[in-house]
């Protein structure tokens, strides 16, 4: 399906991501740890961080599964596009979007748990986070490492911003965004029916 040559560019740039993905793996994990351990000592402070997904919901309700699945593939795109553009400002902005995505998924995960159960969560993060995940610890490695790129010319060593930048471009829009959009086709059709079978509602 795809070249040698561009299988071959796709293993290189990996390779070369992977401190940053460790990097960005690592922020997201504890992020996550934070938001769960902060509902459960201040609910209250910790549902606020949450309280613009009420806001999304509402405006879901009426709108058609496909219009739904557009508008998650859109949010979702904008906001890996942003943590990758913004990655030039020292990589500071994919950093904060990791911390954000991390604490709500904690949070939302604690708040979920008491309800309905571990196997209610599985269901509705994993058939599209399995691709949304990893998506978006891409995104802001890649972002991670242009800002990078940026402090080493602030710090007057050798660097190639521009090549650094395309190369990030290149692969979000040839690689990631085919697969948000997969993500968001799952979210919107499948996740619900096994979040349904799961609860038995």
């Amino acid at each position: 399906m795809f070249s040698t040559e561009r299988r071959e560019e796709l293993k290189i740039f990996l390779n070369q991501l992977k401190p940053y993905i460790m990097l960005s793996t690592l922020v997201f994990a504890l992020s996550i740890a934070a938001g769960y351990i902060a509902y459960g000592l201040y609910p209250e402070l910790a549902m606020q961080s949450v309280s613009g997904l009420e806001e999304l919901v509402q405006m879901l309700e009426g709108l058609s599964p496909l219009e739904i699945m557009l508008l998650i593939f859109i949010n979702n795109t904008i906001a890996m596009f942003i943590a990758v553009l913004f990655g030039i400002v020292l990589g500071i902005v994919p950093f904060l979007v990791l911390v954000f995505n991390g604490f709500i998924i904690g949070t939302i995960v604690r708040m979920l748990l008491i309800d309905n159960g571990l196997a209610f969560i599985i269901a509705g993060l994993v058939p599209h986070g399995i691709i949304e995940i990893p998506l978006l610890l891409l995104s802001t490695s890649i972002g991670m490492r242009i800002g990078f790129e940026v402090l080493r010319a602030i710090a007057g060593k050798p660097s190639d911003i521009k090549q650094e930048f395309l190369k990030g471009m290149k692969f979000f829009f040839y690689w990631m965004v085919p697969l948000i959009f997969l993500a968001a086709l799952i979210e919107t059709f499948i996740t619900p029916v096994i979040m349904y079978l799961v609860s038995g509602a």
